[in-house]
């Protein structure tokens, strides 16, 4: 598995954004793509983060291309991205 944390910026409202985000939920979970946490800033509602696990970082990227319309249509400034990505290899016994 793989978490991935995003930090962008948004040209619109936090409560526009976040409307727009939550529309997208089932059809990511349904592509095996979990939000764990969205939020803002404290004194910024246009930084956003986003914390979401996904089977790999191939397949967040695949999904997020396949979905690149919606996504930038709900107001986020692609050139402030910035993500940092993490693996799990934990195997348990």
């Amino acid at each position: 598995m793989t978490t991935v944390v995003l930090k962008f910026g948004i040209s619109n409202k936090f409560s526009e954004w976040e409307q727009a985000f939550s529309t997208r939920q089932p059809t990511a979970r349904a592509a095996d793509i979990f939000a764990l946490y969205h939020g803002h800033e404290p004194v910024s509602e246009q930084q956003v983060y986003v914390v979401a696990r996904a089977l790999s970082e191939q397949h967040m990227q695949k999904f997020m291309e396949a979905d690149c319309a919606t996504i930038a249509a709900s107001g986020p400034i692609l050139e402030s991205k910035n993500s940092q990505i993490y693996v799990n290899y934990f195997q348990g016994d």
